[in-house]
């Protein structure tokens, strides 16, 4: 996320009467060497935060018009009394990204990857200054500081749009975590941050099918791969309609997968997905127990389904 010099960089520049600061005199507000200022300005410039700009032999320093960085100054000047730089570095970014509803504290520490204690240090600091509520198990953002949610969401969505555009073209952001993304793009990546998903991943798994326009990625620091149970979520994500439930329905049979791994995949995915995908997963499953039986919307005849999967030589 953002360290603590990056946030008083943007910090100051919000407050700034003139909108701009030549980079020395910021290095002189905040009594940190010039280096210092140097260095945290290039990696926030380069994070595409603040614009820095060379005027008659000297560096003039701006914030962008990135969401987050409007957001963020929003926050500083309507609450100058806050000192956001202090509260929010670190870990505690992940927990407002988290904070846009009622969370428990498990929770939190499941999603975040963040120890319980420090969790539990971070929210009761939060609470001490008025910016997180607590009832019964859950915490929340008071209602006066609930844009620190989406400022949080903003960031963590441009952080990631800006490491898949270093690396291909035509980004189109569909689904984001903290440290997780699934995206479309109109190029293969040119490194190896990524994992091809959606439809042509479906390719080693016997289910070839003609090439699409976009291509699909998905970057992880957690995965090391894309499993089956998380190329049906990520279909879904993509594409919800008739044909790519079919597909979805076809790699669940020629995958053996079981309803609790999808059930338990999905539920993962759902927290931030704008489709109830635990209950369509629910509904594949319940298709194909009964043998069609039991079908809904947007799902084929059985017998249209068994004809299909006999020409993938998928047995059902």
């Amino acid at each position: 996320m953002l360290s603590k010099p990056e946030l008083t960089v943007l910090s100051r520049l919000s407050t700034h009467a003139s909108g701009n600061i030549v980079q020395r005199k910021l290095a002189d507000d905040l009594d940190w060497d010039p280096g210092h200022v140097s260095r945290v300005v290039s990696k926030l410039a380069d994070r595409e935060l603040v614009v820095r700009k060379q005027d008659s032999g000297r560096y003039r320093v701006s914030l962008s018009n990135a969401e987050p960085t409007e957001r963020f100054a929003d926050l500083t000047r309507k609450f100058p009394h806050v000192n956001f730089p202090n509260l929010l570095s670190g870990s505690t970014i992940k927990l407002m990204f988290y904070l846009n509803a009622a969370r428990t504290a498990a929770e939190l520490t499941q999603w975040t990857d963040v120890s319980r204690a420090t969790v539990y240090r971070r929210l009761n600091r939060l609470q001490n200054v008025g910016i997180v509520t607590k009832r019964d198990t859950q915490f929340a953002l008071t209602e006066q500081f609930e844009e620190l949610a989406a400022f949080a969401r903003s960031l963590v969505r441009h952080l990631h749009q800006q490491e898949a555009d270093e690396h291909t073209a035509g980004i189109r952001l569909i689904w984001a975590d903290v440290d997780e993304y699934l995206f479309s793009c109109q190029t293969e990546p040119s490194a190896a941050l990524f994992y091809q998903t959606g439809p042509d991943a479906l390719e080693q798994y016997g289910i070839p099918l003609l090439t699409q326009e976009s291509q699909y990625y998905f970057g992880s620091e957690e995965q090391s791969e894309i499993a089956p149970e998380d190329l049906v979520c990520h279909m879904l994500l993509i594409d919800d309609g008739a044909r790519y439930r079919s597909y979805c329905l076809l790699l669940i049979v020629g995958c053996e997968l079981e309803t609790e791994t999808l059930t338990r995949t999905a539920e993962r995915y759902d927290r931030e997905a704008q489709i109830d995908l635990s209950d369509i997963v629910q509904q594949l499953c319940t298709y194909l127990d009964s043998k069609g039986e039991e079908s809904g919307a947007k799902l084929p005849e059985w017998d249209t389904f068994k004809s299909t999967a006999a020409d993938y030589d998928i047995s059902v």
